[in-house]
């Protein structure tokens, strides 16, 4: 019987007010946000998610898991991170979702790590189910080669957490995310099937209070985006990445992805009016509409194929760093 833990990946966290700038404390793509060329809009179709009707999530209620595994790991990850002196995490039972989906396929693949055959990143796959908080995973795998296990599935989701606690720097990644101070919620998700078992932790930060997207007018990737934050914070701005389209993979390369990031921004959207403000080392835009009441909007229409990731920044009084609060995954195509 064997053990394997992909790594998890999670964005830039803060980014420091410097007069009327941003300034990064982690590196951030310089490249330049190509413009209208290239691919006409109309040219372009929208493959995820699926915008036929709008896809909005609000901040979940207070929940707890129901099933025995989850809560055994939910309520060890609680205690490993108050021995740590850190805030307990909620549970997430959209994440939980995710998770579950996630295990079962990797059992139907035979796959291990944090990406299926169909070349989706972790953080696409959370987006496209309308789970918008900014996600870090942890992925655990047990293989016998007998038909069954001798030890039940608590046991062995218990043992691949365990693991992850036990491990040291530098190759502390899982370790890590259980203990990030940053994170507010976990779903736990599990999947088993003959000699083959997979569990994973869907680590969330959430920020804000609601979050929708909407196909706008007739372009069909003219997107409205919509959100207000939690009640102490504010939408400081949005950051959007672009990267090649998911192609698939074969079991061997989808195992061999133990590790991922999300990808570095090119643009940044701030509040209209704001065209002082710059987020360093990046293209910034007074594009969002922020109402009195703390609610935001704005227009994206992305202008060739690719994945875009948009993050979305908020803080709690303006002398604070923003910290990332939600996230969101587009894929274009032609």
């Amino acid at each position: 019987m064997t053990h394997c833990s992909g790594g998890s990946g999670r964005p830039f966290r803060t980014l420091a007010r410097l007069g009327c700038a941003f300034a990064a404390l982690a590196a951030i793509c310089c490249a330049s946000w190509r413009g209208l060329a290239g691919n006409r809009p109309e040219e372009l179709l929208l493959r995820a998610p699926d915008l036929t009707v709008p896809l909005a999530e609000v901040y979940p209620a207070a929940s707890r898991p129901e099933e025995t595994v989850k809560k055994l790991i939910f309520a060890r990850i609680n205690r490993d991170r108050a021995v740590e002196g850190l805030f307990p995490v909620a549970w997430d039972e959209a994440a939980s979702r995710v998770a579950d989906a996630f295990c079962a396929q990797q059992v139907r693949e035979a796959s291990r790590g944090h990406f299926l055959m169909d070349g989706i990143p972790p953080y696409a796959r959370t987006g496209f189910a309308g789970v918008f908080g900014v996600q870090a995973e942890n992925s655990a795998s047990w293989i016998t080669t007998g038909g069954s296990f001798l030890e039940s599935p608590a046991r062995l989701a218990l043992t691949g957490h365990e693991e992850m606690m036990a491990e040291k720097p530098p190759q502390d990644g899982h370790r890590r995310t259980i203990l990030d101070p940053e994170a507010t919620h976990v779903g736990v998700g599990y999947a088993s099937q003959g000699g083959r078992f997979q569990m994973a932790q869907e680590f969330l930060v959430r920020g804000l209070e609601r979050l929708a997207l909407s196909r706008r007018a007739r372009l069909p990737t003219a997107l409205r985006i919509e959100g207000k934050p939690l009640p102490d914070r504010r939408l400081e701005f949005v950051t959007i990445a672009r990267e090649p389209a998911p192609v698939p993979l074969t079991r061997e390369e989808a195992t061999g992805r133990t590790s991922y990031a999300y990808p570095h921004s090119a643009v940044a959207y701030v509040a209209e009016g704001r065209n002082l403000i710059r987020v360093s080392g990046i293209e910034t835009k007074d594009r969002i509409r922020v109402w009195p009441n703390r609610e935001f909007s704005f227009n994206f229409t992305p202008d060739r194929a690719g994945l875009y990731t948009l993050i979305f920044y908020t803080a709690v009084r303006s002398s604070e760093p923003p910290r990332p609060a939600a996230a969101a995954t587009i894929w274009v195509e032609r």
